[in-house]
């Protein structure tokens, strides 16, 4: 076997009551502390769904966890969807004299052969992460807020750079105006209910601008297994109802550009949506374009169905 599971705990005494300790580390907040800046936030409608975004082994990546078991006051265990392949158990117990112990325990698999060098890594950023949460519990540190830091924000804008592009389109003529259809085209809620893979969850993420450049959507599907996973996009250009290009966030290295025309004054709105990505993903690079393509055609048709008529449901009414 190439990969073997490192279990690492870590530990600190904190100087506070057991409640105060509680309410920050089983808070998506107190992941802002994490080293080399780090966010993770709560999906409104699926609370116990929580996306995290910041250093991973591949650079910045977005990471979807659930929560997967939790002993209000004392444990809260997260685990990585879809696979469940990572788990924090994190613990909070009361100490002597007012004090209170917090405990982390991470389970992941690792390559074998650099097990020794992960867990350096791993054991330097849970000590790392608990000296900050014990600093902000005992009040020298200010208290994370609920959005996204500036640094980790900035980091996402950067655009990914993509080496032997392939590339596939689709557009539709629409019966509408252009601040009609960027209405439709721009709302994550929107991604509901078109195209062939639509997600459960959408919406902005918290404390990224809308509707200018830094803008992030993110959005949790189901596959055809029943697993959950999520994905983040980041607006990095935009020109209000004309166009727009968006990165996913991650290790897969792709963009998306969204493009709408008028085709007279007062007549319909050409929508062209184009997306790129490094020819390396895929063996099949043919097969590879022609899937992509008619995702993307039936998505520009259920957005055309959705605005012309009301419904989104033309190309995808059998998906679940």
């Amino acid at each position: 076997m190439w990969e073997t599971t490192m279990r690492i705990e870590q530990s600190a005494t904190v100087h506070a009551e057991p409640s105060r300790l509680w309410s920050l580390l089983s808070s998506p907040a107190a992941w802002s502390l994490w080293p080399d800046s780090a966010f993770m936030f709560a999906v409104p409608e699926a609370q116990r769904l929580r996306f995290f975004i910041g250093p991973t082994r591949r650079g910045t990546g977005v990471v979807l966890y659930e929560v997967s078991d939790e002993v209000p006051g004392s444990m809260i265990r997260l685990r990585t969807l879809p696979a469940g392949r990572q788990e924090f158990t994190l613990s909070v117990a009361a100490g002597r004299r007012g004090t209170a112990k917090a405990a982390v325990r991470v389970a992941e698999p690792v390559p074998r052969l650099r097990l020794m060098g992960f867990e350096v890594k791993r054991r330097n950023d849970l000590k790392a992460w608990l000296s900050a949460v014990r600093g902000v519990v005992e009040g020298r540190s200010q208290w994370p807020g609920v959005d996204m830091p500036a640094g980790r924000w900035l980091q996402c804008m950067v655009r990914p750079r993509i080496t032997n592009a392939q590339d596939a389109s689709a557009s539709a003529l629409i019966d509408a105006d252009p601040a009609t259809v960027w209405e439709a085209v721009h709302s994550p809620e929107t991604a509901r209910i078109v195209g062939s893979s639509r997600p459960i969850y959408s919406g902005h993420v918290p404390g990224t601008p809308q509707g200018e450049a830094g803008e992030m959507q993110y959005f949790v599907s189901r596959r055809a297994n029943g697993q959950l996973t999520g994905s983040v996009v980041v607006v990095t250009e935009i020109s209000w109802q004309r166009s727009a290009l968006a990165h996913d966030l991650g290790p897969i290295q792709g963009e998306t550009r969204y493009l709408l025309t008028p085709e007279c004054d007062s007549g319909p709105t050409r929508l062209e949506i184009t997306h790129r990505w490094p020819a390396k993903l895929t063996n099949d690079a043919e097969a590879a374009r022609s899937g992509i393509a008619q995702w993307m055609q039936a998505t520009v048709s259920d957005y055309k169905s959705l605005i012309e008529t009301g419904d989104g449901r033309a190309s995808a009414a059998t998906d679940s």
